[in-house]
C-alpha cells in the first residue's frame, strides 16, 4: 500500500471508512488491529471527545444492534505527506446528515485512522 496512486489511495481509504459503518466490523478484532491507530482520537458529532479505548468500547457495544443503514458520499482525499492523508465525506442515517473528516496515517505499511471528527450538518 506504500506506492498507491492518488485515486487508488482514495478508493482504499474509502473502503476502510465504509468498513467502519458495518456493524460486524465494529465488534471485530479487525477494528482494533487494522483500522484504528494506537493514538487514535475522535471529536464525535455528539460534541464528545473520545480516545481509542472509549471509541472501541462504544463501537463494540453497538456492534450487535440493528439500525438503519449508513449512506456515505462526496469523498475527497488530500494527501498531506507520503504517510498522512486527510479524507472528508458526508454520511446520512435516516434524516441526520454529518460531515466527516478523518486523518489516516501509514505505519508499518498499513493505513490506519489516527483522528476522526463528525460535525452535524444543518437541516
Amino acid at each position: 500500500m506504500d506506492d498507491l496512486s492518488e485515486n487508488d489511495l482514495a478508493a482504499h481509504l474509502r473502503k476502510l471508512e465504509e468498513r467502519l459503518h458495518d456493524p460486524k466490523v465494529r465488534g471485530s478484532a479487525f477494528l482494533t488491529n487494522e483500522l484504528l491507530d494506537e493514538d487514535f482520537s475522535e471529536f464525535g458529532s455528539s460534541g464528545q471527545t473520545y480516545g481509542r479505548a472509549d471509541t472501541i468500547a462504544a463501537l463494540v457495544a453497538a456492534a450487535g444492534q440493528a439500525g438503519p443503514p449508513v449512506r456515505s458520499e462526496n469523498y475527497q482525499l488530500k494527501r498531506l505527506s507520503e504517510t498522512v492523508a486527510h479524507l472528508t465525506y458526508e454520511t446520512a442515517v435516516e434524516h441526520r446528515r454529518v460531515l466527516r473528516s478523518s486523518i489516516w496515517r501509514r505505519t508499518n505499511g498499513r493505513w490506519r485512522m489516527a483522528f476522526h471528527q463528525g460535525t452535524p450538518m444543518n437541516a
